[in-house]
């Protein structure tokens, strides 16, 4: 349940007259996100929006704050497309396996270090799914990291339905010091076999509803029914965690069996099955690029990180995002899109994936991930160049409001 911290008020309370002030950052370096760099750019901001933006003739309005930002560069509020908002329990229900008309936003808590820890990273937007240890965990959402109002800082309520493949859904179905299971008091399932079959039974139900003959009895409304029919219409994108090559096989077979979209997430072996991935047309919200690298965090469910992987989606034009993902080692997100340069990602490419891509990919592109006027004022600035390992957040805003010290 999303809640306001009485503090985060009135400091806010206190701030929003100079939210609403205009105010010009010049001598930026402006990375806009999907446009070319403005070298000695100009960003005028005000009342929460971009209102100009441009080279060093940029005007600026009479009476407006001037912040000189020489040596410094600018872009876009980072948006991480799969953020882990918490390790609590609350993110996994147990009292089924398919669980499609839940919501995620429901148990969301904005005062959770979480969000303090993205924004000082400068992630501004976020998209949060049910955890993992379900077969279909239910709806995420897009919140931004702050607001004023928390109703304000939902971007989009339904934004996605979460599926997990591979052993996760599983695990908590089994003994805990091993051996087999011996009692009825264990949840199904208990192997791949029983998580893939949960998904083919969880559509045929569906399915069977949209295709009830006129005149038929109408059926007893099932909010979970409902749910996997808009998957079925198109009209809500499935993301499907799969980490090793078996499962993204198996994630891919699905969708195409039902005639659903589907987006990867995590696809630790995505390098396995590339041909796949380009056949299918499908995205890729890849998990911490760092994860190959990282003591201690090579891929679950048996998969084998590489590298090259970022690099290997570009060069065969699959799109893809770049998150934190569930990696509990993860780094923050401009860091893990710092390890796809590393790897031979072009540094422009590498910042579309952290900032204007997902929020495309989100269907929140309208209001941030670029800096255009109109959108939202939502930016950074940063000590240099964002992808410089010496490179520091000196200020995040979201909605124009400054939000480093609001933690």
């Amino acid at each position: 349940m999303l809640r306001f911290p009485l503090l985060g008020i009135t400091l806010v309370c206190a701030l929003l007259p100079a939210q609403d002030k205009a105010t010009a950052y010049k001598n930026a370096r402006l990375l806009p996100g999907g446009q070319p760099p403005i070298e000695n750019g100009v960003l005028v901001v005000g009342g929460g929006k971009v209102l100009a933006i441009g080279g060093a003739d940029t005007a600026i309005p009479a009476g407006a704050a001037v912040v000189d930002c020489a040596g410094k560069t600018i872009t876009p509020g980072l948006v991480d497309a799969s953020f882990r908002a918490s390790n609590s329990a609350d993110m996994n229900e147990n009292g089924d396996e398919v669980t499609p008309h839940l919501r995620v936003l429901d148990t969301l808590d904005p005062d959770h270090r979480s969000f303090a820890r993205a924004r000082a990273a400068g992630v501004t937007a976020v998209h949060v799914m049910p955890g993992s240890r379900n077969v279909i965990g239910g709806l995420g959402c897009v919140v931004k990291t702050f607001g004023t109002d928390p109703r304000a800082m939902v971007l989009k309520e339904d934004a996605s339905l979460r599926i997990t493949m591979g052993s996760e859904p599983s695990q908590e179905n089994r003994p805990i010091r091993g051996g087999g299971v011996d009692s009825i008091y264990y949840r199904r399932p208990t192997t791949r076999m029983g998580v893939v079959w949960e998904v083919r039974r969880a559509f045929f139900d569906a399915k069977a509803a949209m295709e009830q003959t006129a005149g038929a009895p109408p059926a007893a409304p099932n909010p979970g029914i409902e749910v996997l029919t808009r998957v079925l219409k198109g009209q809500l994108t499935a993301v499907t965690t799969a980490r090793s090559e078996q499962d993204l096989r198996t994630a891919l077979r699905i969708a195409a069996e039902f005639g659903y979209r589907t987006i990867l997430e995590e696809a630790q072996d995505a390098h396995v099955v590339i041909d796949e991935l380009v056949a299918a047309k499908t995205t890729v919200m890849l998990g911490a690029p760092s994860a190959t690298v990282v003591a201690g965090s090579a891929g679950g469910d048996g998969a084998d990180p590489r590298s090259a992987t970022v690099r290997l989606l570009a060069d065969r034009g699959i799109p893809f995002v770049i998150t934190t993902g569930s990696n509990l080692q993860s780094l923050d997100l401009v860091r893990e899109a710092m390890f796809a340069v590393r790897n031979g990602l072009s540094a422009t490419r590498a910042l579309d994936a952290i900032t204007i891509e997902p929020a495309r990919l989100l269907g929140i592109d309208q209001r941030t991930g670029s800096l255009a006027v109109g959108k939202d004022a939502d930016f950074v600035v940063w000590s240099t160049d964002p992808l410089d390992p010496a490179s520091v957040a000196e200020s995040v805003h979201i909605d124009g409001l400054s939000v480093l010290a609001l933690r």
